[in-house]
Order: C-alpha cells, then structure tokens, then sequence
C-alpha cells in the first residue's frame, strides 16, 4: 500500500521555498480566524502541519510540528519546531492547538484517532483553531506551488476533503465542542472552526 503521508511530506520538501513565498501573506478571513483563536488563548499553541512558520509568527508562545523537513528548515527561522506527526503530537496540557490546511493530508481512516489526539493534547477548555478544505473526494493533487525547478520529485499531493457536517460530526465524537465555523472559499472551499476540548 502506498504511504500517502510520507509521499507528501517529500513533496513539501522540494517545493518549500516556493510554497512559502506564495502563502507568506494569509487572506483576510484567515487573518481574522488566527486572531479568533488567539484571543480565547492564554498559554501554550501547537501548531500542527506549521509548514514553513507563517503562523509561528502570529501566535504567542507556540511551538510549531511538521512532518517535512524542508518546511521546518523554514519555520525553524521563524520560531520554535520539533519533527513529527501531527497524527501523534508529542504535546500535553496545551492551551491551544492550531491546525491550517494541515488535516487535509491526513488519510481519512487516520482521521478520528487524530482528532482525539489532538483533544488529548489540549488541558480542559483548551481551543482548537481548525482550517480545512471542503468536499467529500480523496486522491492525489498536482502541486499548484512548484516552479520548474522544483520537480526533482514527486509532484502531487494526498487530499483528503470532509463534508462540514461529517467533519463536526468526527470534532464532536472526539470530545470537542465546536463554538464558531466560518466559510472561505480560495481555488478550493474552506471550513474555519473554533472547537473547545
């Protein structure tokens, strides 16, 4: 069987600097969404799948977990990493964990256990800052970010979208409390959620 995540991880390693220069700057409602999530936070974040540290700039006292080494060679710039796997982060009593267009790489089957996972790290009344694409389709995606160069690998991604309400269904199962959802939508629709453990 083919090992999606670890496919996409060295994607992510060939095309970080391009992927980094072309989401520097968030959109409004992402910008609106972090700052959300930071104001019902008083302590440690997690930000997992941080990719190459745009969000560790913006959030206060976070640690960021990544999975691709060529995106924590960006985001070590940028604050505090450590390698691993945001299905299993290595974190306990947080405040606050942070997840931007990160749980889309995860395989569906994998999905449930994450979402607890990601409660288990978080003390009680901890905030979840949840961002992830829309839809009910998984596969393979070819990389909008690379430039020629960049194809010294492999050139797609492992996505896996959720319906809104399969996806609160599997937050609430999990043992989170959703507060607020919002909607973007970019080349892809997008589902913002506040939840609390």
């Amino acid at each position: 069987m083919t090992d999606v995540v670890r496919l996409t991880s060295e994607v992510y390693d060939v095309i970080a600097p391009s992927y980094d220069e072309q989401t520097r700057v968030p959109s409004p409602e992402l910008d609106a969404h972090r700052s959300a999530f930071a104001g019902l936070v008083d302590g440690p974040i997690a930000d997992l799948g941080c990719g190459p540290g745009r969000d560790l700039e913006r959030l206060e006292d976070a640690v960021g977990l990544d999975r691709s080494d060529g995106m924590l060679a960006l985001a070590r710039t940028r604050g505090r990493v450590v390698r691993g796997d945001l299905r299993r982060p290595p974190f306990r009593d947080l405040a606050g964990v942070w997840s931007c267009a990160s749980l889309l790489h995860v395989p569906r089957p994998d999905v449930p256990a994450a979402l607890v996972a990601w409660r288990d790290c978080l003390r009680p009344g901890g905030v979840l800052g949840l961002s992830t694409s829309l839809g009910d389709d998984e596969g393979w995606e070819k990389v909008p970010y690379a430039t020629p160069h960049d194809h010294r690998g492999p050139e797609e991604r492992w996505f896996v979208h959720h319906p809104e309400t399969v996806l609160l269904g599997l937050l609430r199962d999990s043992g989170f409390t959703v507060t607020a959802t919002s909607r973007r939508t970019t080349h892809r629709d997008w589902l913002m959620v506040l939840a609390r453990a």
